[in-house]
Parts: structure tokens; sequence; C-alpha cells
């Protein structure tokens, strides 16, 4: 038994670099989602489709999940013109706004690939606004992590 002792300790010692780059990424990660995620529910607030459309590549898709009645049902919007027209809708009825984005993971698939789930909440000013959960994936272009990919999920209990 005490033989296998010195092969474990080695064994953890060999895997333990590798554990650290990997909470070192999670952390890098978790802030770039923050930053941006934070700097989004800033605009969001603005009611600006234009600017939240900046937010997104070129050949982004925007998937908005809801239920319809008995139905769950899927909403897509692809490219920025109409996420853009999809933003523009949404903020037709202006209102003031405190949202807040809360980060549940992150993490770097690549050096420019971060994907990133949480909850919107809507507007903190009211303490019934609907908290809804997202899932993005992003991709960095120059100093920008633009939106590749976003699914929105709105679907209250029946």
């Amino acid at each position: 038994m005490n033989r296998w002792i010195p092969l474990v300790a080695l064994t953890v010692a060999s895997l333990t670099p590798s554990l650290v780059r990997g909470d070192d990424r999670d952390d890098e990660a978790r802030k770039i989602a923050v930053k941006v995620t934070t700097e989004g529910a800033a605009t969001f607030d603005t009611l600006n489709a234009s600017a939240m459309a900046a937010y997104y590549d070129d050949d982004a898709r925007l998937s908005f999940v809801a239920r319809d009645g008995e139905r769950v049902k899927t909403e897509y919007h692809n490219g920025r013109a109409e996420v853009e027209a999809y933003y523009a809708k949404l903020f037709e009825n202006r209102q003031t706004i405190k949202s807040y984005n809360d980060v549940t993971a992150a993490r770097l698939l690549a050096p420019d690939v971060l994907t990133i789930d949480g909850t919107f909440d809507t507007n903190t000013l009211k303490p019934d606004s609907p908290k809804i959960p997202f899932h993005q994936v992003r991709v960095k272009q120059g100093d920008k992590w633009l939106i590749l990919s976003m699914e929105i999920f709105y679907v209250p209990a029946k």
C-alpha cells in the first residue's frame, strides 16, 4: 500500500499546474463576462436599438425562446439588422429601467471564443420584473467581444 503514496503524490503534483491554469482561465472568462454583460445592461437601459445591435457580430443569431400559450416556440433574428429591428420593437414602450446581468458561468473555449450563461433582470426598479435566463457565445474581434449567438429564454410556468 505504501508504495502507491509517492505515485499518487507525484500524479497530484503533475496535475496541479494544469488545474491552476484552468482556474486562471475561468477567472479571466468570468472577468470578461461580467465586464461585457455589465456594459450591455447599461446600454440596454438607454433603450437604443442601434447601440444594442452594435454588440452583435454581422452574422449573429438571436434566438428568443418563449411560451406561447401551451407551446414553447423559438423566434430567430439573423444578422445585425434583424437584431436591431428586434430591439427597436422591444423598446417601443419606453420607460425608465435599470437592468442587471447575473453571470452564472463563463468559459473561454479559445482565446477569442467565450461562452456566458446567466440571468437578465429586465428592471431592478420593479421587484416583480422578469428574470430571464440567457446563453451567449462571443467572439473577440480586435478589442471587442461581439455576440455571435444569443439565446434568451422566457418560459414562465403554465
